[in-house]
């Protein structure tokens, strides 16, 4: 399984279980934002990776801080983010090795201001070779902005086809962000069976990973995450659908906008794809949000199993998320690894090192 990252976690031997403790957030939020800074970033790139992770950490999350705890974040050399082609309704962003949360930041942006003036927009996103965080951040902020927004990411070799124990597609997350009331419908997820970082955070807390969600480099199940990182992760149904959407998230965002089809790890130019769609291109936004909420409510109010085999409620996408999120903010509070919040705390851990 193919990754960028300078660690290795592969050899790492399983720690103790984790430990949580709840954190104020707007510590947390400061630690991360110092760490960042200590370790190169500027001011303004600090605060939007900050944005980003704290998104994922206080919605339960597992693209949020194990990141920049796990030593992956550290930057680059990298150059400045140009524009390469531009249309009224397009363009196509090279982002000079840059990391990809700020990358994905300019191009969202970008990308909501040409569907308010034209209608719908699509812009693509390569030369980069790092995390562009939680897709789900991206569909909130296009849904918030009144519109929907499709979010397409590939990344380097991971996960492998149907049939296959050979890693050819990342985990290919993408979203979809609706702009309902009274609240988005976001959905947000990879095509694999498990994200990366899920393994990497059972290696971490030296647990076992389910049975079904990875490959070793032998082609038998693998339990230890050890094992799966050196293997590859199946798809997320474990069948060819799900391998298929990985597929077509790897064409989409990979093969349409230039980035790199093999050996993505070493070639470092990934690809991400947005898609901004303004409803009022067939009516007004207030029609599409009316006709939408009556499948919003069929949705929440139809029948539930007589067993509860499958929750006793129905979830819409991103509503668990939300509830998490939003009881996180009215504690003040979120909990978080002690390993972690001790690793943020001491920013020279995140300066670089000096030969």
């Amino acid at each position: 399984m193919a990754w960028h990252g300078s660690n290795d976690f592969g050899e790492k031997a399983p720690s103790a279980p984790v430990i949580k403790s709840p954190r104020p957030i707007a510590e947390v939020r400061e630690l991360t934002k110092l760490a960042l800074q200590a370790s190169g970033y500027s001011e303004e790139d600090a605060e939007v990776v900050t944005e980003v992770l704290m998104y994922a950490e206080l919605r339960g999350n597992n693209q949020g801080l194990i990141k920049l705890a796990a030593g992956t974040l550290a930057p680059r050399p990298a150059g400045e983010i140009t524009i390469t082609r531009e249309t009224g309704v397009s363009a196509k962003i090279d982002g000079g090795q840059r990391i990809g949360m700020v990358i994905m930041r300019q191009a969202v942006d970008l990308a909501i201001k040409k569907a308010k003036t034209s209608g719908m927009s699509v812009v693509g996103v390569t030369n980069y070779a790092s995390a562009t965080g939680a897709l789900g951040v991206w569909g909130r902020d296009i849904a918030r902005a009144g519109l929907i927004g499709f979010v397409f990411s590939q990344c380097p070799e991971m996960v492998a086809p149907y049939g296959s124990y050979e890693a050819l597609f990342g985990t290919n997350p993408f979203t979809i962000g609706i702009p309902t009331t009274p609240r988005p419908q976001v959905l947000d997820m990879a095509t694999s069976a498990y994200a990366y970082f899920g393994v990497m955070t059972a290696q971490t807390e030296g647990r076992p990973i389910p049975h079904d969600i990875a490959w070793d480099a032998n082609g038998h199940a693998a339990t230890n995450p050890t094992d799966a990182l050196k293997g590859a992760l199946r798809s997320f149904d474990r069948s060819y659908k799900g391998s298929h959407i990985g597929f077509m998230v790897e064409l989409l965002a990979g093969a349409l906008t230039g980035a790199a089809m093999e050996n993505k790890g070493p070639a470092r130019n990934w690809g991400s794809l947005i898609i901004c769609i303004d409803p009022a291109v067939f009516g007004t936004l207030e029609e599409f949000q009316a006709n939408a909420d009556l499948m919003v409510q069929r949705v929440k109010n139809a029948k539930i199993l007589p067993d509860q085999s499958e929750g006793s409620s129905i979830c819409l996408p991103g509503e668990r998320g939300d509830a998490l999120e939003a009881e996180n903010l009215r504690k003040g509070t979120l909990d978080l690894s002690d390993d972690v919040f001790n690793a943020l705390k001491n920013t020279d851990n995140f300066r670089p090192k000096t030969a």
